[in-house]
């Protein structure tokens, strides 16, 4: 029996590709989409508005990159499919172009031979083994107004003062460690829906993050790998930090210094990366990829 997924997808513009996305995944999964509220959503409509497994959220965010508006998206996409009818044994986060390197089948293999593993990488930052810029970027308090001209003031005041965050907290009764790790991941239903409840429940959470750097890769890490319970499922990455692409178990991804547009000159790298998923796939430049891995995976999947 093919296992039961939920795809959670954040957007913001080309639609086209969101398509290409969704058709080249599982048609029996659901598909909760949050478009940015800065961009149209008519597009999205016109492309995938008649798909009945694919459901846009009302509760749109003005996203801006690095800010707790990351997060507020993240647990709208979740609290979607946790609270969706259908039980999911697996849910994934993944952007709007992201494409898989996978067939549907390989997919679910895989799966199926990891059942009871959590695709959530992680790394401590609360240790000497990391760096002295890792350490720089999430003790710096960065406070959020609506105005970045405030928001950059602010963060330079309190930097002149000498006020650097712990990258420990309180919550309850116990101190909890600063997780780090990637935005993208797959993780069970259980694992979700307990990462909103503690969000939902303890605010000391979304206190210590709300002036935090980038806490859509921090915070679900935080949640997970401070559980005695959950902490073991997920996989723990020790000594120094390397790069973001390291945490980030499924997916394929280069930083040059901004993240790569892939194009059909890396499929030979694609293939041999042995990733899930790459990022970034965009219409119009990565065409000729697209159609590379639409062809090899129709292939596997009449074998």
């Amino acid at each position: 029996m093919p296992p039961s997924l939920a795809y959670l997808i954040s957007a913001h513009t080309d639609a086209p590709q969101l398509r290409r996305l969704i058709e080249a995944l599982h048609p029996e999964a659901e598909y909760f989409v949050h478009i940015d509220l800065k961009s149209s959503i008519a597009p999205f409509l016109r492309e995938l508005g008649n798909f009945p497994n694919v459901h846009f959220i009302p509760e749109r965010v003005n996203v801006r990159w690095g800010t707790m508006l990351e997060v507020e998206y993240q647990m709208n996409l979740i609290r979607a499919a946790v609270h969706h009818p259908r039980h999911f044994d697996h849910i994934f986060f993944l952007s709007g172009m992201d494409y898989p390197l996978w067939s549907r089948s390989r997919i679910s293999q895989f799966l199926r031979e990891n059942a009871g593993r959590e695709f959530l990488q992680g790394i401590c930052l609360d240790t000497p083994d990391i760096g002295e810029r890792q350490r720089r970027m999430y003790t710096i308090s960065r406070p959020f107004f609506r105005s970045r001209r405030l928001s950059i003031l602010a963060r330079k005041a309190l930097k002149l003062t000498g006020y650097r965050k712990k990258r420990h907290f309180q919550v309850e009764d116990r101190e909890w460690k600063l997780y780090k790790g990637s935005a993208w991941w797959c993780i069970s239903e259980e694992l979700a829906a307990f990462v909103l409840e503690q969000y939902e429940t303890k605010p000391q959470i979304a206190h210590y993050f709300r002036d935090s750097f980038c806490p859509a890769e921090t915070l679900i890490q935080t949640i997970a790998f401070n559980s005695p319970h959950w902490a073991g499922r997920c996989i723990l990455s020790e000594g120094p930090y390397q790069s973001l692409a390291a945490l980030t178990p499924l997916h394929f991804i280069e930083y040059d210094p901004v993240i790569k547009i892939l194009d059909e000159s890396d499929l030979v790298r694609l293939l041999a990366s042995g990733k899930m998923f790459c990022r970034k796939v965009v219409s119009g430049r990565s065409d000729n990829l697209v159609d590379e891995l639409i062809e090899r995976n129709m292939e596997v999947q009449s074998l």
